[in-house]
């Protein structure tokens, strides 16, 4: 996945493959923001972090109990779960959000708090491009909503980002 595109949209992926690609954005999120929230010195970068990963945390659990039930086949079980997970990152390029393990490096040096929020910035907006990509290919009214939910929330973590960074740059 080449930076900039979430997920390649042109690809067709069937409602419960999308799904899974939302579940792995919100956990990488989740590691991403915990990562970086342990590792920052200023405790704006950590508290805003720590929000952060909590909110992906959340959406998480959105997509498991209010959006996955309506999309996954009925002979699907948990343990599946992992391995279409591991079949869907192998097929996508680029991660959205960098490898935990780089996290605590990213925030070291001098301008290690504004590259931690590009980063989060980055993937919030292909995150927001992403859960409007799924509500609108979405039919189901519920899973629309859901989506749309999910979409506004990224929305809301843009600007939380955009925020910090005007600050530290002040």
């Amino acid at each position: 996945m080449a930076r900039g595109a979430p997920m390649d949209q042109k690809k067709a992926y069937g409602p419960h493959e999308a799904v899974t690609l939302g579940l792995e954005l919100e956990i990488a999120g989740y590691n991403f923001y915990t990562r970086v929230a342990q590792a920052a010195t200023d405790y704006r970068i950590r508290d805003l972090f720590q929000h952060l990963a909590n909110s992906e945390k959340e959406h998480r659990r959105v997509i498991k109990e209010e959006i996955e039930p309506i999309f996954a086949p009925e002979w699907y079980r948990e343990e599946d779960q992992e391995m279409m997970a591991q079949y869907l990152r192998k097929i996508e390029k680029q991660p959205v959000f960098p490898n935990p393990e780089k996290a605590e490096a990213i925030v070291r040096g001098a301008d290690s708090a504004i590259k931690a929020i590009d980063i989060g910035i980055l993937a919030e907006k292909q995150a927001v491009e992403y859960f409007l990509f799924l509500r609108d290919a979405t039919r189901d009214g519920t899973g629309k909503q859901a989506f749309d939910r999910l979409r506004l929330e990224e929305v809301k973590h843009l600007k939380l980002l955009n925020d910090l960074k005007k600050d530290l740059l002040a």
